[in-house]
């Protein structure tokens, strides 16, 4: 039993000292309250000057809900320093709710609070004294969110881009057989294909030589006369016999004679109803096959100057067909784009527009949710874009370097970037104070840290400042750097045995509308959310 005892304290002493060696310690003011009544929930943090410390900012821990969250406590303790944030927590409904773990970012790492019960009981009510009315009736709440249009981002490319696939993937059209045939062969393979069909033997003659005369006159068009097909019999036959005395061609009488009947025949058969009988009908079907011959016989064979110059001009109406395909798809997808680029600039404005395609940082910066977060000793809470970093930056001007014992820095953005923000922290050795804050003083260090930073045109002005009670110097104006002219403002305070130095850039605005100069509306906005922290509470905790 006594064995058992001294490994039970000595597990006991070793769990007490893990948990006080503990990094994160959570408490609660306390662990039973009426629905909604406030609890004090308090996490604290032991950290190093160095050390970055972020607290978790949210509308909600579990299943309570977060009313109010106040700023961080800071009790420095040697070189050591203890971070004490609460948050004012409730919830409307009965129950046992318990607050979960809450991840707080330590440097890169986070660390984890412990998980809390609240209990959350039922609010007595008299409904004998208490007064009873009517339910309100429903009010309608206009939904004022913006429209969201970016799909119409996407249709300007996806469109064109279909467009463009569909033109390069659509099947091409495959010549037939017949169009692959030189004149000759197709004439006889047109004539195979006519005594497959027995219009003779059906008795429909007029179809019979509508098709024979539609060969002879469609190899004579493409051989010898271009205009056979649309000629009367009369003038093809004219036109035929000038154009093969110009050519040097030469047909026998017999051919001749034959072409002219077929022809006549076959005038007679579609226009005025003649019925041949079907021997004359076989015979003027032979003799196109000779007639047909006897013209391929005379003709010329192409020169080798000919046959190129075909072949280049057929090539040549290919890339007129295909650059013409080409043509009409890049047309039609520029016209898409107009149209739906049109649309979108009426739908949400020619501004809007131009910063979604080419981009508009102080913009983004300013629409984006903002966090707030406090930075050095004494500490200043200040809500920006985004979470400002600790910098390496350890210089001190020559001017400060006697009064100063800490110094921290802390940064969002570099030189050059649309927007930067620096919050520097002073801390004061014992007993070193600033009297008095002095312009003068402090124009020459303020301008020679510009120009060292690269700034040239330094326009500068100082005015007294008072912000929530506190006093100050703020230092404005415009610089220009690598091509650019940029804005700021730099508000100095000495608060606290210390000072403290909030210094803004950002890119000159040039917008005639005002509710579109973001540089101006983020400065404001965070110059506006500065507070600092009283220390003397701390300094008298730390010195007990």
């Amino acid at each position: 039993m006594k064995q058992l005892i001294q490994i039970f304290f000595f597990g006991f002493l070793s769990m007490t000292q893990l948990l006080a060696q503990q990094p994160v310690q959570t408490t609660v003011d306390r662990n039973e309250i009426l629905m909604g009544e406030e609890v004090k929930l308090g996490i604290t943090v032991d950290a190093t000057s160095t050390d970055l410390i972020v607290f978790p900012e949210q509308a909600k821990f579990g299943q309570l809900e977060v009313i109010e969250s106040y700023p961080v406590d800071t009790i420095r303790e040697n070189d050591r320093l203890r971070l004490f944030k609460q948050y004012g927590i409730t919830q409307w409904d009965s129950g046992d709710y318990y607050v979960p773990q809450l991840s707080i970012l330590k440097n890169e790492a986070k660390i984890f609070s412990d998980s809390i019960l609240v209990k959350v009981r039922e609010v007595q009510v008299d409904t004998a004294k208490q007064k009873m009315f009517d339910i309100k009736p429903a009010i309608d709440i206009p939904d004022t969110r913006p429209t969201d249009w970016s799909w119409l981002w996407w249709l300007l490319l996806l469109l064109p881009l279909g467009g463009l696939i569909y033109l390069l993937t659509r099947k091409r059209e495959k010549k037939t057989y017949e169009e692959t045939l030189q004149p000759y062969e197709w004439t006889r393979y047109r004539l195979s294909k006519l005594d497959e069909q027995q219009l003779l033997e059906q008795k429909r003659s007029k179809e019979f030589y509508t098709e024979l005369t539609y060969i002879i006159r469609k190899y004579i068009d493409s051989k010898v006369y271009g205009h056979a097909l649309e000629s009367t019999t009369g003038q093809l036959l004219g036109e035929l016999k000038t154009v093969m005395v110009d050519r040097g061609m030469n047909i026998t009488s017999t051919t001749e004679t034959r072409l002219k009947e077929i022809l006549e025949r076959a005038d007679l058969v579609k226009f005025a109803g003649v019925a041949p009988d079907a021997i004359t009908a076989k015979e003027d079907r032979l003799h196109t096959t000779d007639i047909i011959y006897n013209i391929h016989q005379v003709l010329p064979p192409p020169t080798e100057e000919e046959l190129m110059m075909d072949a280049k001009y057929r090539r040549k109406q290919e890339l007129k067909a295909q650059a013409k395909k080409i043509v009409l798809g890049a047309g039609l997808a520029l016209i898409t784009i107009i149209i739906a680029l049109g649309s979108w600039i009426y739908i949400e404005g020619a501004n809007n527009v131009k910063d979604k395609i080419l981009g508009n940082e102080l913009r983004e910066y300013y629409e984006q949710d903002w966090l707030r977060s406090g930075y050095g000793v004494p500490e200043v809470a200040i809500t920006t874009p985004d979470i400002l970093v600790r910098t390496d930056e350890d210089k001190l001007p020559e001017e400060l370097s006697q009064y100063v014992g800490a110094f921290d820095n802390f940064q969002l953005g570099e030189d050059g970037d649309d927007l930067t923000i620096t919050v520097s922290t002073y801390l004061f050795k014992e007993g070193a104070q600033l009297n008095e804050l002095n312009a003068q003083n402090l124009i020459g260090p303020v301008t020679s840290g510009l120009e060292q930073d690269g700034a040239t045109n330094i326009v500068m002005l100082d005015n007294e400042l008072e912000h929530k009670g506190m006093k100050g110097l703020e230092f404005s104006g415009t610089f220009d750097f690598e091509g650019s002219i940029y804005e700021y403002d730099l508000w100095i305070f000495n608060e606290n045995s210390g000072m403290q130095q909030i210094f803004v850039t950002h890119l000159e605005d040039e917008e005639e509308d005002k509710s579109r100069e973001y540089g101006r509306l983020i400065k404001e906005r965070i110059l506006s959310s500065i507070e600092i922290a009283k220390i003397e509470n701390s300094k008298k905790q730390s010195g007990k």
